[in-house]
């Protein structure tokens, strides 16, 4: 069973000169999960990559956090949609 890692959302953003209030921003809308624990936020460390993508559309495109939203939702729907056209090649090849 693997553990689930989790960082200090405070450590995270002094590593990474990331200001704390736009990874405060993300998580309320949505965009990220924290989890609290004895008054630390702590997020998960598969959180990172999408972080920093996000960090990069906002600061490099000035993309607001509602864009932020729907590129995300866009990207999730897009992947579904993937793995659909996935599972419908394999069952065409099957009859092929």
């Amino acid at each position: 069973m693997a553990r689930e890692k989790y960082i200090l959302v405070r450590h995270y953003c002094q590593h990474t000169q990331i200001d704390d209030s736009f990874v405060e921003r993300l998580q309320e809308y949505g965009l990220i999960t924290f989890e609290e624990k004895k008054k630390d936020l702590f997020m998960d460390e598969k959180d990172i990559s999408e972080i920093e993508r996000m960090f990069r559309l906002h600061n490099d495109l000035g993309i607001n956090f509602e864009g932020l939203d729907a590129i995300k939702q866009i990207l999730k729907r897009i992947k579904k949609m993937e793995k659909e056209m996935d599972l419908l090649q394999k069952r065409l090849r099957l009859y092929e």
